[in-house]
């Protein structure tokens, strides 16, 4: 081939190439239509929310295997979930325990609680059922608002662990009515559920 003409088809190709590869120099902005990108590219963003459970600090005994439960205190007139280690394995009448003995250090969460140091109970569980046998009554000495909150943190707490369904009250032995989240009253014997006080919960 001449070396003229394959020096001009050069000059050509080289030229044809820079050009395809070469960025508008326009400032106009140019749309692309949405059916040609990628899918990926094209999705809307999106976030997630997390919500944090404030868990109690302790001193932990080297050795010892612990379980974390969620116990309910009262902060603002309403109910906060808080986690804590104790002890395992654990069972119903620890954690009842537990949520009677109290945090170490309530102020760290802000919160209170309704339920006395000297409560005791007897907590027996049939068919995911659990009766708390109270051994004096809490409720005589409490406001109807400040009962609600006292048997809501019994109920919540006992039914966040595993196996437990729904809770009864007794003083006792006898059955007792116990007031629900939205203030109505639950009959003698019928049991309550988590459902029946979550909207007290806060976040």
């Amino acid at each position: 081939m001449n070396r003229s003409i394959a020096a001009a088809m050069l000059t050509m190709t080289m030229g044809f190439g820079a050009s395809a590869c070469s960025v508008n120099s326009s400032s106009e902005f140019i749309e692309i239509d949405q059916s040609e990108i990628p899918f990926d590219l094209s999705a809307p963003e999106t976030t997630t929310t997390t919500t944090t459970v404030p868990m109690a600090t302790q001193t932990t005994v080297p050795g010892t295997i612990y379980e974390l439960i969620d116990l309910y205190f009262i902060k603002n007139n309403q109910l906060l979930q808080v986690q804590l280690e104790i002890g395992a394995p654990t069972n119903p009448q620890t954690v009842f325990a537990a949520l009677i003995a109290g945090l170490s250090d309530p102020a760290q969460f802000k919160v209170t609680t309704l339920l006395p140091a000297n409560l005791t109970a007897i907590i027996d569980v049939q068919g995911g059922v659990a009766n708390v046998n109270l051994q004096s009554g809490i409720l005589d000495s409490l406001s109807p608002s400040q009962q609600r909150l006292a048997i809501a943190q019994i109920s919540l707490t006992l039914t966040s662990q595993p196996g437990i369904g729904q809770v009864t009250f007794s003083v006792n032995g006898k059955s007792i009515g116990v007031p629900r989240g939205k203030g109505d009253i639950a009959a003698a014997g019928i049991p309550v559920a988590f459902d029946d006080y979550k909207m007290l919960i806060t976040k």
